[in-house]
């Protein structure tokens, strides 16, 4: 009987732990859901349609949507992994990252059918171009799918290192995710841009900031961490900006060495002036650690 009991036990602990990363995995995608879900508007489209024709897709698959993409599904891995580490120890991170990929890999494929029908791939009806952008763009979500996994099982982590690094990797995605869920709950007035654009800035600096704050300098190689995240805070952006520049310019025709060009060029105009967050997320950690070793003096006083 306690056999059964255990083995009953770990079962519904691992359910529930599926049934959280698939929660974390829609959580993630709630900023494109709340818009109605409906795929935007593409070049090779194999016949004429309105926007609000649209087929539903449960990601926004285009090169215009890229690093919007690319967030949604990061932020669902890290919002998986935060929840981990707050449930009670009984449910194990694998069953919440399978849970996790599940629901990504679902949101994926079922966002590929809806493309590829829709370009009309194998047809005479289709444009030459719209296997490799197609295919390109299926590739990209799958890689991001992947780095969902990767932050969610960093995040997940026991050890606070780990964690940390995991945390204040996905700052600059949570950002977005956050500004992109504001303004697309919201009407102009209740969220104006301004205040979109403080938030966009700086709200990552704050949550790397507090990560490594919260991870510490202590053992030393710890160091390395709060390294990784602001270099991350620093560079992120601008590689997300950069991608998203050559991706959207729809002048080069698919030219992927010009598109890659552009991209280059664009990457240290922005690096150039994405470091005032990393000062901040640098202050900010180390006052956090601080009052953390204050802290824990007055506990052992």
């Amino acid at each position: 009987m306690e056999e059964r009991g255990s083995g009953q036990r770990r079962t519904g602990s691992a359910l529930a732990g599926v049934a959280l990363g698939v929660l974390a995995a829609a959580v993630g995608l709630l900023p494109w859901l709340v818009t109605g879900a409906r795929l935007p508007l593409q070049n090779l489209w194999a016949t004429g349609v309105l926007p609000e024709d649209m087929p539903i897709a449960l990601l926004p698959l285009s090169q215009y949507y890229a690093t919007r993409l690319l967030v949604l599904l990061i932020v669902g891995g890290a919002l998986a992994g935060f929840a981990t580490r707050l449930v009670p120890r009984e449910t194990t991170p694998l069953p919440v990252a399978a849970g996790l990929l599940l629901a990504q890999a679902a949101a994926t494929i079922q966002t590929a059918v809806v493309v590829t029908q829709g370009h009309a791939l194998g047809s005479p009806a289709a444009d030459p171009r719209a296997a490799l952008y197609v295919y390109g763009m299926l590739a990209g979500a799958i890689v991001a799918v992947a780095l969902a996994q990767a932050v969610f099982w960093l995040s997940s982590h026991t050890a606070r290192g780990p964690a940390a690094l995991g945390l204040g990797l996905a700052a600059v995605p949570v950002g977005s995710w956050v500004v992109d869920l504001v303004a697309t709950s919201t009407d102009a007035l209740a969220a104006p841009d301004l205040a979109l654009g403080v938030v966009a800035r700086w709200l990552p600096a704050v949550t790397a900031g507090v990560a490594i704050g919260w991870c510490g300098i202590r053992p030393r190689r710890r160091i390395v961490v709060w390294a990784v995240v602001l270099a991350g805070l620093w560079l992120v952006p601008a590689a997300l900006t950069a991608v998203q520049y050559g991706l959207g310019m729809r002048v080069l025709q698919g030219d992927l060495e010009e598109m890659a060009r552009a991209s280059l060029d664009v990457f240290p105009l922005v690096v150039a002036q994405s470091w005032p967050p990393v000062l901040v997320a640098l202050v900010l950690g180390a006052l956090v650690t601080l009052w953390r070793a204050r802290r824990e003096r007055r506990l052992l006083a």
